[in-house]
């Protein structure tokens, strides 16, 4: 298979596809090489293996702890993209990345206390960060809230009973869930 571009020289195939939510599917890829990234950072992908089309997605595993490189990504109607990997893609198949890409990043942060906000798909980069933050500044005081529309659309349902977060969710809001959305007041009640 022949790189299509450039833009993209890292070739690496999907091990598996774990669906997260109703719309939002992660991809394990192997990569039979070093492949650099930073937790919090993107790439772009090769979609279709074309050299015209290519989308940024957020690498959603984290460098020195995950066991692949994944990409979590939400299935947008007319998104080129996210249908071909949330359609198409399947375990075997091969994609091609660019080098990782980004500053959203906390390696380079001094500071011992972190306040993380997501909200739906933005939460990649966040869960990123937060593990990498607890294998490697385990005494760092890190915080998150993760708002989502419902309490079925939390992305990392189960990674996140690892880790203290605050949930808000703005519909059908259940036990361990703030009701509502992201305001001064919420972020009050959370004592942020």
């Amino acid at each position: 298979m022949t790189m299509p571009t450039s833009q993209c020289p890292w070739r690496m195939q999907v091990h598996h596809i774990h669906q997260e939510t109703p719309d939002v599917w992660t991809l394990s890829l192997l990569c039979h090489d070093y492949y650099p990234y930073r937790a919090g950072q993107y790439a772009l992908v090769s979609v279709r293996h074309s050299a015209e089309t290519l989308r940024a997605y957020t690498l959603s595993s984290t460098p020195g702890v995950s066991e692949y490189i994944t990409l979590t990504v939400r299935r947008i109607d007319e998104g080129a993209g996210s249908q071909w990997l949330t359609r198409e893609v399947k375990r075997g198949d091969y994609l091609w990345l660019s080098d990782a890409m980004g500053e959203f990043t906390c390696d380079d942060k001094a500071e011992d206390k972190f306040l993380l906000l997501a909200a739906g798909c933005g939460v990649t980069p966040i869960m990123s960060m937060r593990r990498w933050l607890a294998k490697y500044r385990p005494q760092a005081d890190v915080q998150v809230i993760y708002c989502v529309r419902s309490p079925e659309d939390v992305i990392f349902a189960e990674e996140w009973r690892q880790y203290p977060v605050t949930l808000v969710a703005e519909h059908h809001a259940t036990h361990g869930f703030v009701a509502g959305r992201l305001t001064g007041s919420c972020c009050r009640a959370c004592r942020i």
